[in-house]
Order: C-alpha cells, then sequence, then structure tokens
C-alpha cells in the first residue's frame, strides 16, 4: 500500500507556514530547501534572486505521516490552493478545539467546531496561508 502525502504550494510563504503547522501539528520540521540549494547538475532553470531564495522543498514528519510543501516561481505561478481540504481527526473535542483555535488565528472560520451526526465536534476554515482544514474531535456513538 502506498503512502499518501499531502504536498501544498505558497507564493513565497511556504518556510514560514511550516513551521506554523510544525507549532500547530507537533511534528518535526524534517527538510527546508531553498531553491538555490539546488545541486548545479539539477537542471534547474535560471531563477531570479527572489526564486532562488523561495522553498524548493520542505517536508515536516507527523508521527507516521507526512506534510510537504513548496513555494511557487515566476516559471510556474502561484495559482493558490483550490478544490482541496486537509482533514485532521482527534480522539478527543478538546484536542480538536486546541488545534482549529491555532489554525483559525489570522485565518477565517468557514464552519464553527460543533456537534454533528457523525462527531462530538466538526468545523472547518481557511488558514493565514489559504490552506483549508476541517478539524473533527470525538466519535458520536449511536
Amino acid at each position: 500500500m502506498p503512502q499518501l502525502s499531502a504536498y501544498l504550494s505558497f507564493d513565497g510563504n511556504c518556510a514560514e507556514a511550516m513551521r506554523f503547522y510544525e507549532h500547530v501539528l507537533g511534528g518535526r520540521l524534517e527538510a527546508l530547501v531553498r531553491y538555490a540549494d539546488a545541486p548545479p547538475d539539477a537542471a534547474m532553470p535560471p531563477l531570479s534572486a527572489e526564486d532562488a531564495g523561495r522553498i524548493m522543498h520542505a517536508r515536516l514528519g507527523l508521527d507516521e505521516q507526512t506534510l510537504m510543501g513548496s513555494d511557487a516561481t515566476a516559471g510556474h505561478p502561484y495559482s493558490g490552493k483550490q478544490g482541496v481540504a486537509l482533514s485532521l481527526a482527534y480522539p478527543t473535542v478538546s484536542d480538536a478545539q486546541r488545534v482549529f483555535d491555532l489554525l483559525a488565528d489570522g485565518g477565517s472560520i468557514t464552519m464553527p467546531l460543533q456537534k454533528t451526526f457523525w462527531a462530538e465536534a466538526y468545523g472547518a476554515l481557511i488558514d493565514r496561508y489559504g490552506t483549508r482544514w476541517m478539524v473533527s474531535g470525538g466519535r458520536l456513538t449511536h
């Protein structure tokens, strides 16, 4: 079975976003490689000074899971995050509430954390980096 990991795109703030996710989600930032750090034989097109300072690859290890990301460059402009959301499920409402509040800081809540027919708590938001999140905590037993 393959391992499925999310890979997010950013517009120059990948390093900041990945450090934020490291703080909020825990885990460990294992890689933060700038385009300028690529070896000379990496067949990279010429980059502006701004693009050279952007992140080519970031990796946040979360136990057995991985969240990755990179910054767009002038050659491949950023078009935003569209049509996808990251889902976090916690065993308790208190864990879900803590993470939801941290992710929502500076972002916008699209559905407040509340009881649903499938979870003790569920909410949705777009964080300050434009990433959509769905956060749930606890399970309802029927």
